[in-house]
């Protein structure tokens, strides 16, 4: 979901305080076939901390509710949970001194640092083979009306972040416990004033503005291409349609023209239906593209690409009846008849899996499949969330985030089950592999009990890794009872 700077990994940023900590390492593979970046670490159903591989370790850069986060008026408050993407941004090109932009997938009511949503900047420096936070700083979207649950986002080539709002109310009274002004602003209603991506300049501390031009819906995520004019865009919806927009002017994002994905019936290539470019349309953008003829999928999540390819995180969701799109004239995408239909417009997508988009033809098809990994490692790659892209020793691999939509269906083996809890794990996926199966995922990390691992991010040399802990149980010893962001070094 970010632009892709091929260096020795890709990078955008994440910031928090706290100090360096060896990380217990999980149960290796007794063989570990050709893989040889890290030792892929076992499943783990029992887990209050974080796992990662030997000879890596994490430093603590950002915890909610303990550190401290500077508001432009120079008052402090303490920082806010739900740490989401993160991006880095270097200071003089360096990889160990630089910014970390992070978001907050918040819906809170906040006296002083807003409500809703929103983000923060850490000034981040490694010294001594240690990550430190130098400072944090709050992000303003009091110019823009407010945020809601800042999910995904970008890095601009422009160093603007461009940060997704992952909802769509449906009437101000929708807004309840989350935003307190139901005023109207710049001509909408408040509820319309959020569902949009959101341009921020980090440096100044502000949001700049909402960008209608890229349509209303349950924003995920972007990935914007080479050219700076087109950008890829994910809808976290049941039912979901995949978009792109183009901007008029390169670098420029407040206008241009918004298209939704038509696949062929063969399922072979597909298309790009264009989208009326008014207000009214843009407010309702997915039910347009449904009307058009869309092909429906469902809950896109992060989205990133490298070359002529484009992958995509699709979630899945346990049971979806799609009778209203399918009355529109829309069709789901060709691979649910095979994976998930139920009879009727019922389907059931328990696992969910990776996607990739080829732009030559323009066929989309499942790249990677969620389900059961075997083998000594075990245990179950399911609902692929956060994702990032990045080249290690000459290889494009896909970091793939865990946000599980239920425990059952032995997503968390019996442990898990036992106490009613989820347990996330980032994967590496080696992209020379054109066929691959969950067998063929490399576990590098294991969240603590109850939280999502998201926000993968490298800085521009490959060597430091950072992730977002969000929503953690609050019962699972500190500091891993709240969200925190970490910084993984030993690559």
């Amino acid at each position: 979901m970010r632009p892709v700077y091929l260096l020795a990994f890709a990078f955008p940023f994440l910031f928090s305080c706290g100090t360096a900590e060896e990380q217990p390492a999980g149960t290796t593979d007794a063989v570990i076939d050709s893989f040889s970046l890290f030792k892929p670490i076992a499943s783990n159903f029992d887990n209050r901390t974080v796992i990662i591989p030997e000879g890596y370790k994490y430093d603590m850069l950002y915890t909610a509710g303990i550190d401290s986060i500077l508001r432009a008026d120079g008052k402090k408050f303490a920082a806010r949970e739900s740490a989401d993407f993160t991006a880095y941004i270097p200071i003089d090109g360096s990889n160990e001194h630089g910014y970390l932009y992070v978001n907050h997938e918040s819906k809170n009511l906040d006296d002083n640092l807003g409500d809703g949503g929103g983000g923060a900047l850490l000034e981040i420096k490694k010294e001594n083979g240690t990550w430190k936070t130098l400072a944090i700083k709050h992000i303003d979207f009091a110019p823009v009306g407010g945020t809601l649950r800042n999910c995904g986002g970008t890095l601009t080539p422009q160093n603007t972040i461009l940060t997704a709002e992952e909802t769509e109310p449906s009437n101000n009274a929708a807004l309840t416990g989350e935003y307190r002004d139901t005023s109207n602003f710049k001509g909408l209603k408040r509820y319309q004033n959020f569902g949009w991506m959101v341009e921020v300049d980090p440096m100044s501390g502000k949001a700049l503005h909402k960008l209608y031009a890229m349509g209303r819906y349950e924003h995920e995520d972007a990935h914007i291409m080479a050219d700076n004019k087109t950008v890829y865009l994910t809808d976290d919806a049941t039912p979901a349609v995949f978009f792109k927009f183009v901007a008029d002017t390169a670098g420029v994002y407040t206008s241009g023209q918004l298209y939704a994905y038509k696949q062929s019936t063969d399922g072979e290539s597909g298309e790009w239906l264009n989208l009326p470019r008014d207000k009214d349309s843009l407010l309702i953008a997915r039910d347009v593209a449904i009307r058009l003829g869309a092909t429906l999928f469902v809950r896109h999540e992060w989205v990133d690409g490298v070359g002529d390819k484009i992958y995509i995180s699709e979630t899945g969701n346990n049971e979806y009846n799609l009778d209203r799109a399918v009355g529109l004239g829309a069709k789901p995408a060709n691979y649910f008849n095979i994976c998930c239909h139920k009879g009727e417009n019922n389907y059931s997508d328990l696992y969910g899996r990776v996607l990739e988009l080829d732009l030559n033809t323009l066929k989309m098809r499942p790249l990677v499949a969620g389900g059961d990994i075997t083998g000594t490692l075990a245990g179950n790659f399911a609902s692929p969330d956060g994702m990032y892209l990045g080249k290690v020793n000459g290889k494009n691999y896909l970091m793939i985030n865990e946000d599980l939509i239920g425990n059952t269906n032995n997503r968390v083996g019996e442990p898990g089950l036992a106490k009613d809890e989820v347990y996330n794990e980032i994967y590496f996926l080696d992209l020379e592999n054109p066929n691959p199966t969950a067998n063929d995922l490399k576990r590098f990390l294991i969240g603590p009990e109850g939280c999502e691992t998201t926000g993968t991010m490298f800085t521009p040399d490959g060597k430091t890794m950072f992730v977002s802990i969000q929503h953690p149980n609050k019962n699972n010893p500190a500091p891993f009872n709240k969200t925190v962001v970490i910084a993984i070094t030993g690559f």
